[in-house]
């Protein structure tokens, strides 16, 4: 019996050419080590391994022009190679108003380019503190989100949190539901104030990544 007969009665052929294609997407992160240590961590959870194909970047704390550059740079890199992207995101915090001007053009030149910006305001831990509560306070910088989200995590993990936790998203996993609606809430409610992220402090944009990657498959570009 032919090798291909003896797969075509097994049903190998069969079950191979059913097998759904993932779809293939990039995350850079501003930041060193916190956001790429959280989706590092999401993109293992099972919901997101059946229809993914993540590839997470670090910008290691660069200027947002200087995030969208690396990963404009990316992005080519992938298609010079045939290995292109079907979709492209850019995680990004506003911060204080020094760093306004260099969002509105980082906006700007991401959308000429065909790439996704996940904003927080005013950093990326307002995204952690939302697995604990429902608040849209303003904050002045991220060491007062940060003070904000302490008073959680001492209590359920026993110690201050830190940005190089590479396991911060097994800490939270338990409480993504409760954030992608409290932070879904919040981005609604602030919006007689501002439609944009980058003029509402709190908010943040990361409830649209991780909802896109844990709901239902994604076409492939």
């Amino acid at each position: 019996m032919s090798k291909g007969r003896r797969l075509r009665r097994s049903g190998l052929v069969r079950r191979r050419a059913a097998r759904p294609e993932k779809s293939r997407i990039l995350i850079v992160g501003e930041g060193r080590e916190t956001e790429p240590n959280y989706f590092d961590g999401l993109k293992r959870e099972d919901a997101v391994t059946r229809n993914w194909a993540v590839t997470v970047k670090s910008a290691r704390g660069q200027s947002p022009e200087a995030v969208i550059e690396r990963t404009v740079n990316l992005k080519r890199r992938a298609d010079d190679h045939g290995e292109a992207y079907d979709h492209v995101w850019c995680v990004l915090d506003v911060e204080g108003g020094d760093k306004h001007e260099s969002l509105i053009r980082a906006l700007a030149r991401a959308g000429a380019e065909g790439i996704s910006l996940c904003l927080s305001n005013p950093a990326f831990e307002v995204w952690f503190l939302a697995h604990y509560e429902r608040t849209a306070k303003s904050f002045a910088d991220a060491d007062a989100v940060i003070r904000a989200l302490n008073k959680h995590w001492r209590k359920h993990h026993h110690q201050d949190y830190a940005k190089s936790d590479s396991g911060v998203h097994s800490r939270l996993a338990t409480h993504t539901e409760d954030a992608i609606e409290n932070a879904r809430w919040v981005s609604k409610s602030h919006r007689w104030d501002s439609p944009d992220t980058i003029d509402r402090n709190s908010s943040t944009d990361v409830f649209k990544l991780v909802t896109l990657l844990m709901g239902p498959a994604p076409p492939v570009a």
